[in-house]
């Protein structure tokens, strides 16, 4: 939150100079994209991930957000389809030919089509009991949307579809309890949205909805942060880059350090330095939670290794706080008038 919050305020005060492809944030590894991508969600910042599949990209992600985008717009025809035939529930290509058939003729959603008698009397009566039963589903969760606190109502739905059932008897291995913590990972960043924030389900589809203004635009051409690993951002520069988890165990990886491999860490290291034209932040933990328990870890041994003069540390023991007082008394005076904005409206 911290990274995309500098990126947000150095955008700001670039203006129509400073482009939001001006900025990356690179990592040791993949799994660490997934909280980034979140950060930039919640403030609505466009990003490109290289590297690695997105997490929002995950079929699991992309099955329980249909079910959301479904829930904010009845009219979204893509969900719709998602989530109509995710888990199998009797909906299948017959029903669905009839309902855009029906569509396209009346000129309306599928959503709508499946509303309408005249569209439900074309069916066979299992085809149409399947139908109602899951429209009936969406109607009772749609008057819940703007009342009930997000995590429990995407909670309980999961649960009313099977959810971790389709998942767990529908993949091999433990490829399903990989994917269903996926979900569980999902569903707790949008419980922690709705009560940090005070929004219901139907908002917070629109702080998710997908990066639109994206599609169709090659990676030159999209105005978007890029999300990287150090593998992958090789032969690339940015005017400002975050270099993110800078700590030991991370970069170097524990597993290097273990295999006396550190020189292929620093040099890896030396990648993600060298692709900052204009500025390089490094960033590390002073706890983390990994696999259940809170780890305590150092920061990278390569830190120490820079020349100390061209570093400025900032929130450790005895170094300057991370908000400076200056911008403190900024941040306090700015939420003290959008406070008073505020009142006065009401």
């Amino acid at each position: 939150e911290w990274v995309v919050g500098q990126i947000v305020k150095q955008k700001l005060v670039g203006g129509d100079k400073t482009r939001y492809a001006d900025f990356a944030v690179l990592y040791r590894g993949n799994h660490q994209a997934r909280v980034f991508e979140e950060a930039l969600r919640s403030a609505r910042v466009p990003y490109q991930l290289s590297g690695g599949q997105s997490f929002f990209d995950k079929a699991e992600i992309k099955d329980v957000l249909a079910y959301i985008r479904l829930l904010a717009n009845p009219s979204d025809d893509p969900a719709f389809l998602r989530a109509a035939t995710t888990p199998k529930r009797g909906i299948g290509e017959a029903t669905l030919g009839k309902l855009n058939a029906h569509a396209q003729q009346h000129g309306c959603s599928l959503y709508e089509a499946a509303l309408s008698e005249e569209a439900q009397s074309a069916l066979a009566a299992a085809n149409r009991e399947h139908l109602h039963q899951f429209i009936a589903l969406m109607e009772s969760y749609r008057a819940r949307a703007e009342h009930d606190d997000a995590g429990g109502l995407i909670n309980n739905l999961l649960g009313d579809i099977g959810y971790e059932a389709h998942l767990l008897n529908s993949e091999e291995g433990k490829a399903g309890e990989i994917k269903w913590r996926n979900v569980c990972d999902l569903t707790g960043w949008l419980a922690k949205k709705g009560e940090q924030d005070g929004k219901n389900i139907i908002e917070i589809a629109q702080t998710i909805a997908l990066m639109t203004l994206l599609e169709g635009k090659n990676e030159e051409e999209a105005d978007a942060v890029k999300l990287s690993t150090l593998h992958a951002s090789k032969g690339l520069e940015y005017p400002y880059v975050f270099l993110v988890g800078c700590e030991e165990g991370m970069l170097p990886h524990a597993d290097s350090i273990e295999e006396s491999n550190v020189e292929e860490e620093r040099r890896l290291m030396y990648v993600g330095i060298t692709r900052a034209k204009r500025q390089l932040t490094l960033t590390h933990c002073i706890k983390r939670k990994r696999q259940g328990t809170w780890q305590f870890p150092e920061p990278s041994r390569f830190i120490d290794e820079m020349p100390q003069e061209d570093l400025k540390i900032l929130g450790r023991k005895g170094g300057d706080p991370i908000v400076s007082k200056e911008e403190g008394r900024s941040n306090l005076a700015g939420l003290q008038a959008m406070l008073a904005a505020k009142a006065k409206k009401e």
